[in-house]
């Protein structure tokens, strides 16, 4: 249970559930089997919004400053664009309203640059561009740090992180992490993928998933993923962590525009496409890994940016997941990309509506999977960062899905998703004001890996 920043549901449930995992512990070790195979294993996934190390940071607002602080890069010479190239956007932590028309006003060149001042219309929280001001939203991250751990949580699944470095100092004492960004074989990007564990985890066999980073274009690689092995209730299982392509949260993916796309600009079009494109294009990689791990214990966690849970389980006999005649145990792959003027456009054996039925196909044997969704005995269970224009949190594109093999071994509520948002130093929900250092624009999403007993 999660303590500290939230409650997530009253004290009566919550004792039900303590005093419940209080007597598997003890039936599992009279049963002769050893307490660690019985101890539950929590596991958070968590977006840290484009985390930076002093380093990286300082080379971010050099190179950006160097440049006027620019937003569109296109527009530079080719030596400042590869300057700019493996580093974040200028205008990441600017602190202003996203995407920029959820607020209208045309002060100081709104949207088209990359600082505004503090009082702009638009501001949601503080610019970040100085390290005194970035050291804040790193005194937050550290605190749910903390947070998890007192809670049980010893496996943190990271996204849009540049490296182990910037991770290290908010760690719990004798926790490690690990990224892509360290691994051989990987992109030279500003976000990366990782995990962060504490001693008793037991983290092993971390590998990089390169596959993951082709998007169909050579000069634009996404993010890898980053595998690794931890024992859960005496067996091993290999966990994938994942951000896949963002632009494509819930469109129909090989035919993302709509009659109603038609009133927006043919730039905004474009983009659409692209993104769901390369989203298409990294569905392959995602699928063959989980079939290359179909035989034993697994689950892949992470930002799919894309909200699975609004998504069919499995093609029935009145819900196909394909647009055209194939099925979704038919090859999803391999495609290829082309480009049409401003727009990618991906080729590939079959035509999908979804992400879920793909990769829940049941081809091979074993490629079942679970979804966790989110406990709603809370009233308001989502990640909340109230801002004066609306939530500045994401919701429902994090996830934790689980194989069926090892769903049978864990407790039911292994498909309970927490979420835990972040409060003040008052313990109140935090609130977004043009002076607070955003911590993220994502909450840790954490579930309970706890054994069956039987």
């Amino acid at each position: 249970m999660i303590r500290g920043a939230i409650r997530f549901a009253d004290a009566a449930s919550a004792g039900t559930r303590c005093i419940a995992v209080l007597c598997a512990a003890f039936l599992v070790a009279a049963s002769g089997i050893s307490q660690a195979a019985a101890a539950p294993v929590g596991v958070a996934t968590w977006n840290m919004n484009w985390l930076m190390d002093a380093d990286t940071h300082a080379r971010w607002a050099g190179a950006c400053a160097k440049h006027g602080w620019p937003v569109q890069t296109s527009v530079l010479p080719a030596e400042a664009r590869a300057e700019l190239a493996s580093l974040p956007y200028c205008n990441v932590h600017n602190g202003m309203r996203f995407p920029p028309d959820a607020c209208t006003s045309s002060a100081n060149d709104w949207p088209h640059a990359a600082h505004y001042p503090a009082t702009h219309a638009c501001r949601d929280t503080a610019d970040l561009a100085t390290w005194s001001d970035y050291a804040r939203k790193l005194a937050a991250l550290r605190a749910m740090f903390e947070v998890l751990a007192k809670s049980g949580v010893t496996v943190v699944a990271l996204q849009e992180v540049a490296n182990a470095a910037a991770v290290a100092p908010l760690l719990p004492p004798g926790w490690q992490v690990a990224t892509t960004h360290e691994l051989p074989g990987t992109p030279r990007i500003a976000q990366h993928v990782g995990v962060a564990w504490a001693p008793a985890a037991e983290v092993h066999a971390i590998a990089p998933i390169s596959s993951l980073a082709d998007g169909g274009v050579a000069e634009r690689p996404l993010r890898p993923g980053l595998a690794f092995t931890l024992p859960v209730a005496g067996k091993a299982v290999r966990v994938l962590v994942v951000h896949l392509k963002a632009g494509c949260r819930s469109r129909t993916i090989d035919a993302p525009l709509t009659v109603r796309d038609a009133r927006l600009s043919m730039e905004r079009q474009d983009q659409i496409a692209s993104d769901c494109a390369m989203l298409r294009f990294q569905i392959p990689a995602l699928e063959a890994w989980i079939d290359a791990n179909a035989s034993s214990d697994f689950a892949v966690v992470g930002d799919f940016n894309r909200t699975l849970l609004r998504e069919p389980i499995q093609d029935t006999a009145t819900v196909r997941s394909r647009l055209d005649d194939s099925a979704a145990t038919d090859p999803v792959g391999p495609c290829t990309m082309e480009k049409q003027g401003n727009r990618l456009v991906v080729r590939c054996p079959a035509r999908i509506a979804s992400l879920f039925p793909e990769i829940n196909d049941g081809s091979p044997f074993g490629a079942t999977l679970w979804r966790a969704r989110l406990n709603r005995d809370r009233p308001s269970s989502g990640c909340r960062i109230a801002g004066a224009h609306g939530n500045l949190a994401h919701e429902g594109i994090d996830h934790v899905l689980i194989s069926a093999s090892l769903k049978r071994r864990l407790a039911a509520d292994a498909l309970s998703m927490q979420v835990v948002n972040f409060t003040d130093t008052a313990g109140a929900a935090l609130r977004a004001t043009p002076d607070l250092a955003l911590p993220s624009d994502h909450c840790p999403h954490v579930v309970m890996w706890s054994p069956l007993v039987r």
